[in-house]
């Protein structure tokens, strides 16, 4: 019974990954059976839409309603109403951070339902974790976990291959931009989280019981928006740190920036991959069905505009309150949503570039199936722990 999780787990891993790596799609039916049952009432039919053998279509493996009995019948055997719950909510949890990463144009919806089966699986830690991140020791927020292992799964074959076409292709000073660029916003960053961080270690003197990591976080969506509070706050915090230890505040200091500029460098690879990699360049003319755009074309009261900024940079202007990051502003005629263009978008953007509103060049994404490397996230959750954690750990000197 204990092992349940992990049977479930493996099995819709091993299926989906199968599926997404053969034809981009992610069956409902193979993580949340439920959900593909809802979507055949309401008239989908999965097994039209993928080049697949019918049986595959047929398989139903209840991973995300396995996952939300299990820890009920676990929370009520043990009379433990959170446990029992603890199920449903990480189904809940998992699906909001696939919804907000599909928002953003990152994968499809497919991978969206994955992280959310994954995370009803295991929305607190199993017994094999060897590290356990704070945010997750009575909470299920370990769904967080999985997401950051998957990322960091796959950032070293990410990583070799950004610098495999940089060394190719030497486009001209994109390395200066990625190795020094925006060194205003690195010491802007770096200022936040260290003010954040003092202002953690002050809050406790005062008698305030709030989470470190949750006041941090708030902290510095604050200090996004109002820039100034947050570069005075990092200087009069790394003034404070220094005075209580100043070897230890240097330390901390140093750590900090190194790692806020190494986040920066991660980010202007990913930005460089996405325009110049990930991406082609093509007419309407070939645009088909299910195509993913990689800019978003507006209609602005008549004006017809395009943005082509990625979803990083599209929720650092949202957080930073700007109204022209992309997020609103106009109907949307088309974006980089995962599902893909229809037949009706293809036809107005044609329309559009008859009439000579658009010129007749559109960003098209390139596939990436990203159900392999949740899988791996799962199973790394589940045999070592959260990974990201450790590495935080280690580089602060405390692991």
């Amino acid at each position: 019974m204990e092992h349940l999780p992990l049977i479930l787990g493996v099995l819709a891993g091993v299926l989906t990954s199968y599926t997404d790596l053969k034809t981009g799609f992610i069956l409902d039916n193979h993580v949340f059976p439920t959900l593909s049952l809802v979507g055949r009432l309401l008239g989908w039919d999965e097994e039209e839409d993928v080049d697949l053998p019918r049986w595959i279509g047929r398989v139903v493996i209840p991973a995300a309603e396995g996952g939300v009995l299990y820890y009920a019948y676990r929370g009520i055997s043990e009379g433990n109403p959170g446990l029992a719950a603890a199920g449903l909510v990480g189904l809940v949890i998992g699906f909001l951070l696939g919804v907000a990463l599909y928002y953003f144009g990152v994968w499809a919806s497919g991978d969206a339902v994955l992280l959310a089966g994954f995370s009803a699986l295991l929305p607190l830690p199993p017994g094999t974790a060897k590290v356990v991140p704070p945010y997750a020791l009575s909470l299920p927020l370990y769904p967080l976990t999985i997401l950051l292992n998957s990322i960091l799964a796959v950032f070293p074959f990410i990583l070799a291959y950004a610098l495999a076409v940089l060394l190719v292709r030497r486009p001209s000073g994109m390395l200066r931009e990625i190795l020094i660029g925006k060194p205003l916003t690195v010491l802007q960053m770096w200022l936040w989280l260290v003010g954040s961080a003092a202002v953690t270690l002050v809050l406790p003197d005062t008698g305030l019981k709030i989470p470190g990591y949750l006041l941090g976080f708030f902290l510095l969506l604050i200090f996004v928006r109002f820039r100034m509070v947050g570069n005075v706050a990092g200087v009069l915090g790394l003034a404070y740190l220094i005075h209580l230890n100043p070897a230890a505040g240097f330390r901390f200091a140093g750590i900090t920036l190194l790692l806020v500029y190494v986040t920066r460098v991660i980010i202007a690879l990913f930005g460089f991959i996405r325009r110049e990699v990930l991406v082609e360049e093509v007419t309407v003319q070939e645009l088909r069905e299910w195509d993913v755009l990689g800019e978003t074309i507006l209609d602005e009261k008549g004006r017809v505009r395009r943005d082509r900024s990625g979803p990083l940079e599209r929720l650092w202007g949202f957080l930073k309150g700007e109204s022209s990051s992309g997020l609103g502003g106009g109907r949307v005629i088309a974006s980089p949503t995962a599902e893909g263009l229809t037949k009706e978008q293809i036809e107005e953007l044609g329309k559009l570039v008859e009439d000579g509103k658009l010129e007749n060049r559109f960003l098209r994404k390139k596939a990436m199936p990203f159900a392999p490397a949740l899988f791996i996230g799962f199973l790394m959750g589940y045999f070592w722990g959260d990974v990201f954690w450790w590495l935080v750990l280690k580089v602060a000197g405390f692991s």
